[in-house]
């Protein structure tokens, strides 16, 4: 597309295309850490997104419908493929901080729901162990809090890399 002085302007289309697909990729991320026990389900459900999104781009190009002219335009075909969430990902998995429990528990017991949260280091050994007391109280009938609202609890150890406890911390 150009205006009456020749400019090309970046493609709606493909903009409005990007917008989407980032929007459900999104969407997904955030619902998997919302309910953990549903994220095996993802990992069927994002190689189809991905196929069905990477087929209507091709069909969108074929019927010429878009095409990458400007630096906005190859910006959002950029953002309309796996391509950014996967880099992304990969590098907050490197950082530091960005640390995964290598292993969470969750039982009910007077009346809340309790949680364990064990991480470890790189060499296997545990790194530390938390543990969590809903703020809800739960039932047999209503076995999950209704707000996902955890306080500290217990001792939590931590452990130096040669598996020996570095400090305990009481809540």
């Amino acid at each position: 597309m150009t205006t009456k002085n020749n400019i090309v302007k970046p493609n709606k289309t493909l903009i409005v295309f990007a917008i989407i697909y980032t929007a459900i990729t999104v969407y997904f991320v955030i619902d998997i850490k919302h309910d953990e026990s549903a994220s095996l389900g993802y990992l069927f459900l994002f190689p189809a997104f991905w196929l069905i999104g990477g087929l209507l781009l091709g069909l969108l190009f074929w019927l010429t419908k878009i095409k990458a002219k400007t630096t906005i335009d190859k910006i959002s075909l950029a953002f309309s493929t796996p391509g950014p969430m996967l880099a992304f990902f990969f590098i907050w998995s490197v950082l530091p901080y960005s640390q995964s429990p290598a292993s969470t528990y969750e039982y009910n017991s007077n009346g809340h729901r309790y949680r364990q949260v064990k991480y470890q280091y790189s060499n296997g050994q545990t790194e530390k162990i938390e543990y969590y007391v809903s703020q809800d109280t739960v039932t047999e009938e209503n076995p999950f809090p209704e707000n996902d609202i955890w306080l500290k609890d217990s001792t939590w150890t931590y452990y130096n890399k040669n598996g020996t406890i570095e400090r305990k911390e009481k809540y």
